[in-house]
């Protein structure tokens, strides 16, 4: 059996974590520790010895014993229904990736889900260089008339009309506060509408992962993804935080960003990836 661990408990599945990538894993920390959104199963409420960490709407981590036949006999049949419809409730999300941490999860997770037509891709995962950043900013174009950069604070989500931030911070979120309290963002406002974005997805300590969204294709290809950014990398700089990148490998717009702001690329993970039915 496999069962849903209550956010109370997330603490119980820290001993699980055995490599220092695992324990310095900022997704894995910032769910475990209840700052940012994420759901957790396991094979034994009590004392897990195998668990999945769904981090909301985009990935699956697993950790612990890959031979636990207690865990992996009922993973095929939880993956099919339960996840399925927790994901699709949680976000509307219909894919399942799920990312690689070593050679024995691959391969029990290839033989768990062998009847599906999934498809292998990499995650890369990119460390920030100020120096470098500093230095290509002489680059970007100037904000385009007419579009506004702000911090985003509890004023400017009030006041966006179409309550794009609230939407896109309480996947990952569990409150407006939380996110105020230990998160940062800034956005670019065009004629009072929020049309791109750049805040914290998940926290650990210092550690701010990256999100980034441009809401409209006709504000695209104003390098207004790259602008928000930079507001946000500034702040980063100025307050002693540690922004990270990760990206598909497949995503070759994240990528050029990544690399036009400054991150170099450190590692990467392979994924296994499938839209259910």
């Amino acid at each position: 059996m496999i069962y849903k661990l209550e956010k109370k408990d997330y603490y119980k599945i820290k001993r699980l974590l055995q490599t220092p990538d695992q324990k310095n894993d900022l997704t894995l920390n910032s769910i475990m520790n209840g700052m940012n959104r994420g759901t957790i199963y396991v094979d034994n409420l009590q004392e897990p010895n195998t668990a999945l960490i769904d981090v909301t709407g985009i990935s699956s981590i697993f950790i612990g014993n890959a031979t636990n036949k207690q865990f992996i006999n009922s993973l095929r049949d939880f993956l099919d229904n339960e996840l399925k419809i927790d994901t699709y409730e949680s976000c509307g999300g219909t894919w399942f990736i799920a990312v690689i941490k070593d050679e024995i999860w691959e391969q029990v997770l290839e033989n768990v889900i062998a009847h599906k037509e999934y498809e292998p891709d990499y995650e890369l995962y990119y460390q920030f260089n100020p120096e470098a950043f500093v230095s290509l900013k002489e680059q970007y174009k100037s904000l385009p008339d007419n579009y506004l950069i702000k911090k985003i604070d509890t004023e400017v989500i009030k006041n966006d009309p179409d309550g794009i931030l609230s939407e896109v911070l309480e996947e990952v979120w569990y409150t407006i506060d939380d996110f105020n309290t230990h998160g940062l963002g800034y956005c670019i406002i065009k004629d009072n509408k929020i049309v791109s974005a750049c805040f914290s997805c998940c926290v650990h300590e210092n550690k701010h992962e990256i999100s980034v969204e441009t809401y409209d294709e006709k504000h695209m290809n104003k390098g207004l993804a790259t602008l928000v950014c930079s507001a946000y990398l500034d702040d980063c700089i100025k307050n002693g935080l540690i922004p990270q990148w990760s990206t598909m490998e497949t995503n070759l717009e994240s990528k050029h960003l990544a690399k036009k702001l400054g991150f170099e690329f450190e590692s990467k993970l392979k994924t296994l990836e499938f839209e259910w039915e």
